[in-house]
């Protein structure tokens, strides 16, 4: 097939490269000047969440030496190199204006460097990514009226922005938390408003780097999910104080290593520590942020003065809470995040979901909508080992189109989008991208992937190392081959919802 790939991020590259494996010819549209996705786009001394021996594309380790939790300049560093070892086609300054089904595919409409013009495919994959398009614009009274400047982090080209000034960052992501710790070596004053805390997570548990802890399945198993694929997974989590006793000691944990409870400390430190202490469990949470080495600390002693409120408005110099307050500011930096990603480009179809869905259009396997043919969506499955996820989820698209993997009717794909909807609703915080999360449990949801293919889900060489290993993207590295050996007669789709 030829094959039209909508984003030259990182989960286009890993798509573009899986699916050529299965000899398709595949082009990658890229509405911007440069390829990188949203690390094209980033603010001073940001840093990888996770650390980067889990970042990379499974039979592509990086071919530099990098930081732990690598810079900016070395993630799109590895991007470019990526993309240019697999020599794939990349169309930069194309941007996507619209798709139009024809017999057997679609007709792609372009804005591109040359004028505008339509390209005909077979297929189309998605994977523009959550984080590159517009933010949010927050109208407020009396915004006109300050003499301060208020940014969002995407405006920061320097840190020395914050230099002397009495700064109020809004927001609780990890963009927020990078821009209130900045701000903190800098800064005259430093407030923190949110309008609820999230979990902050430590950079160790039991002595071992957390990204090592969370990617072992003696870390996932135990966590409440839409689908336990596995029959030990489905025995344990037959009785609810399974999924609760491990949240409620997974919390205690993470309060412990991050300070976050701490003895000793003064009634108003005390009194400042509980607003940034979330009333959730841990695994409600989707996506998690590294706790900052400065931020608990700071919090305790006052440094940094959180906020459990929103704001409402503005004066020349002030800034109005929901709660009576009002700060002194000369930098207001809105840090709140992106809505859900509106594609304009799509069918109706789906734009007509995704008005009807605050938090995202239901997929099925994180990849299909039910109702329409030829289209997949790749990084929509966002969790700990997002490009491998990527890799395996094109995996199982590739054994779908060529009929190993037998798809069951839009009506019951559909209603099994909404069985994980509605788990996803009743068991997690709401997040604009909240249905393109498969967070901690990617396990569950790769081993489901792996075993429609005919693939070993479990990828250790011993049942010890599987319980207990940091799984790495290496693990993941055969997969291609593996299904290529199993492939036999076409198979059904399991009997989970995912």
């Amino acid at each position: 097939m030829r094959i039209a790939v909508i984003g030259a991020g990182i989960s286009g590259i890993a798509a573009a490269k899986t699916l050529n494996k299965f000899g398709h010819e595949t082009v990658l549209f890229e509405r911007s000047a440069v390829i990188g996705g949203v690390w094209a786009l980033t603010y001073p001394n940001v840093r990888l969440q996770n650390i980067g021996d889990h970042y990379h594309i499974t039979d592509y380790d990086w071919p530099f030496p990098h930081d732990l939790h690598p810079t900016a300049e070395q993630v799109l560093r590895y991007i470019h190199a990526a993309a240019e070892h697999f020599k794939l086609d990349i169309r930069l300054n194309h941007n996507v204006t619209a798709m139009g089904e024809v017999p057997g595919g679609w007709t792609v409409e372009l804005d591109t460097p040359d004028g505008h013009r339509s390209e005909r495919f077979d297929y189309v994959v998605v994977a523009a990514g959550h984080y590159t398009h517009e933010k949010p614009e927050l109208t407020l009274p009396g915004r006109d009226l300050f003499k301060g400047r208020i940014i969002t982090e995407r405006d920061i080209s320097d840190l020395g922005v914050f230099d002397g000034k009495r700064v109020v960052v809004v927001g609780f992501g990890k963009s927020a938390i990078d821009m209130t710790v900045f701000a903190l070596e800098r800064a005259k004053q430093v407030h923190h408003v949110f309008r609820e805390p999230r979990w902050l997570m430590p950079r160790k548990m039991m002595g071992r780097h957390i990204a090592h802890v969370s990617s072992a399945r003696m870390s996932t198993l135990y966590n409440s999910s839409w689908v336990h694929p596995g029959a030990f997974a489905q025995l344990i989590h037959q009785r609810p104080s399974t999924a609760t006793g491990y949240a409620a000691t997974v919390g205690w944990m993470v309060k412990l290593q991050t300070g976050m409870s701490r003895p000793g400390l003064d009634p108003k430190a005390k009194a400042r520590m509980k607003l940034v202490t979330p009333k959730e469990s841990v695994t409600e949470q989707l996506r998690g942020t590294l706790a900052p080495d400065a931020y608990y600390p700071s919090i305790a002693n006052g440094r940094i003065e959180p906020h459990k409120a929103s704001i409402t408005g503005f004066t020349a110099d002030m800034v109005l809470l929901s709660d009576g307050t009002e700060i002194a500011a000369d930098v207001v930096v809105l840090a709140i995040g992106f809505g859900t990603p509106q594609l304009p480009f799509l069918p109706q179809t789906i734009r007509n979901d995704i008005a009807t869905h605050s938090d995202g259009v239901q997929l099925y396997r994180h990849m299909l909508h039910p109702r329409v043919e030829r289209l997949a969506f790749a990084g929509f499955n966002h969790n700990p080992f997002h490009i491998p996820g990527v890799e395996v989820a094109m995996t199982w698209l590739g054994a779908m189109l060529e009929g190993s993997i037998v798809l069951p009717s839009a009506d019951e794909m559909e209603k099994s989008t909404h069985k994980v909807r509605d788990w996803k609703r009743a068991n997690t915080i709401f997040e604009p991208t909240r249905s393109y999360w498969v967070s901690n449990r990617f396990h569950q949801y790769l081993d489901v992937l792996l075993m429609e293919m005919g693939v070993k889900p479990t990828r250790k060489s011993n049942p010890l190392s599987e319980f207990f290993g940091a799984y790495a993207p290496e693990d993941y590295a055969g997969v291609f081959d593996e299904y290529r050996k199993a492939k036999g007669a076409p198979r059904p789709v399991l009997p989970f919802d995912t």
